[in-house]
């Protein structure tokens, strides 16, 4: 996920919404028809990106430096609004059109486009022709470049990570946790650190919202809030979830989740005796729901004011939260002191615990077009250690290979990058988990939607943690059973 998308996603849509929609797909592959023909003599690649991402602003400026270096070539970079552009890219795939050559998805979307991208080549010595694998982050790789066998074998890679979108860290004000009388004061009445690098668990984070709360030296006024957590149910739910779940899922019999897996989609879906099924209808993932719902309690009710993603970006801006959850890509925006209150006053730390979670955004090739060679390519030199330099002293773009990490974390601002490369080095990712999720292609159209519906009504409290969980389950079997998915 990029830092702008919109929390627009829902359960039904109006039908007013639908037609529009669809106008708007017919539009946007027209238009693609059209430059297919205005480029039919000049070798050209159309780049299908979602509009007000930092990818395309990272691609825009790739896709200049690629025309310099290649003056025969043309490379158009055209847009998609997040809640078109998934529809925009299936519906070309599907159809056989030779255009967009590229294009750009996110971790949730890969079951839904698996089927129908390219098998980009690939190589540990970055041979010409090929993408360098040696370069690869493999938790980016098993949330959505890989197709993957129910065996857990690679069929084929069908996206390279060109942003590392990391999901979810803390992100918390210096001026109060740096605060020596705060600092004292806690550890009297807790007995352990202040600092959110070293909570061990979420009732760690649970006790510092509770005390900065207290506190009248921040929390004297009615704007102010101890605790930024996602809740919307137009998307945020799922994701912030399976952050939270992860330490009460990893290592549970009931859920079949394995131990040092990193938290993901694949969180959901766990080996039960030798079988996988859906890992949260168990007491484990009723504990932390039940936890996930005392973390929003510190920030206006989700009835009255849901924090999906936008909100994450522009509220902890205003300064007014102390501590929040956010993804690495809206750190770029709290560090613009045009824009932001805690520009130079902030830090930021893993999940407690030292984990967190990968949700890449990916670049695919589409199979039907006639200068696959050329896309490989362009994605080459787009993951290049020369052009992933530009774009983090530029705009604080974060890359999305090992290398580019690395040459991050050495600029200012970039620090904590480190403590990502560390954890990933830790971590084992079971290929069978993460084909799972490949092979569950309602996850973004059904499943997630029908998750977040019964934990919305958990939270506004409609029904019982044990009571969504369960449902929800039930919705989750139901739909993978009559689209005769076989996990």
């Amino acid at each position: 996920m990029d830092s702008s998308n919109p929390s627009n996603l829902k359960k039904k849509s109006p039908k007013g919404i639908i037609i529009a929609v669809v106008i708007a797909i017919i539009v946007i592959v027209a238009a693609f028809a059209v430059i297919e023909l205005d480029h039919k003599k000049t070798p050209t690649l159309v780049i299908l990106v979602g509009s007000g991402s930092m990818t395309q602003q990272y691609i825009t400026m790739v896709a200049t430096d690629f025309e310099k270096q290649n003056p025969n070539v043309k490379v158009d970079v055209t847009t998609a609004g997040y809640s078109d552009l998934l529809s925009t890219e299936e519906t070309a795939l599907k159809g056989g059109a030779s255009v967009p050559n590229i294009v750009m998805y996110y971790a949730s979307q890969a079951p839904t486009l698996a089927p129908y991208l390219y098998n980009i080549p690939t190589s540990t010595n970055g041979a010409p022709g090929t993408i360098d694998s040696s370069n690869f982050i493999e938790g980016n790789m098993y949330s959505g470049g890989y197709s993957i066998a129910p065996n857990g074998t690679i069929l084929k890679t069908i996206g390279i990570p060109i942003h590392t979108v990391i999901g979810y860290m803390l992100v918390y004000q210096n001026k109060i946790f740096d605060n020596t009388t705060l600092q004292n004061e806690f550890q009297s009445e807790y007995h352990f650190s202040f600092q959110p690098s070293t909570y061990k668990n979420w009732t760690a984070l649970y006790d510092a919202a509770s005390f900065i709360n207290a506190s009248t030296s921040f929390n004297g006024q009615n704007d102010h809030y101890a605790l930024m957590f996602p809740d919307s149910s137009s998307h945020s739910i799922i994701d912030a979830f399976y952050n939270v779940a992860y330490p009460f899922l990893a290592g549970n019999a009931s859920s079949g989740v394995p131990a040092n897996s990193s938290p993901n989609y694949w969180t959901y879906f766990g080996n039960q005796s030798g079988k996988f099924n859906v890992s949260f209808n168990n007491s484990a993932a009723v504990n932390a729901l039940t936890t996930y719902k005392s973390l929003i309690q510190f920030e206006p009710s989700v009835s009255v004011q849901p924090v999906g993603y936008s909100e994450q970006l522009s509220y902890f801006e205003t300064g007014d939260y102390a501590v929040g959850l956010a993804w690495s890509s809206f750190f770029p925006d709290y560090s613009n002191s045009s824009i932001s209150s805690v520009a130079g006053n902030y830090s930021v730390a893993l999940l407690p615990g030292g984990y967190t979670g990968y949700s890449p955004t990916l670049l695919g090739i589409n199979p039907h077009s006639q200068n696959t060679s050329l896309a490989v390519q362009f994605l080459e030199f787009a993951t290049s250690s020369s052009e992933y330099a530009k774009g983090i002293s530029q705009f604080d773009f974060l890359p999305g290979n090992a290398n580019g990490l690395k040459a991050a974390e050495s600029m200012s601002g970039f620090g904590w990058v480190n403590s990502f490369l560390n954890y990933s080095n830790t971590i084992n990712l079971n290929p069978k988990y993460a084909a799972v999720v490949t092979q569950v292609s309602p996850l973004f159209s059904t499943l997630i939607p029908d998750f977040n519906s019964e934990v919305y009504d958990y939270f506004t409290g409609k029904t019982t943690a044990s009571n969504a969980l369960s449902v929800a389950a039930y919705e989750w079997v139901s739909t993978i059973k009559s689209d005769n998915i076989q996990l």
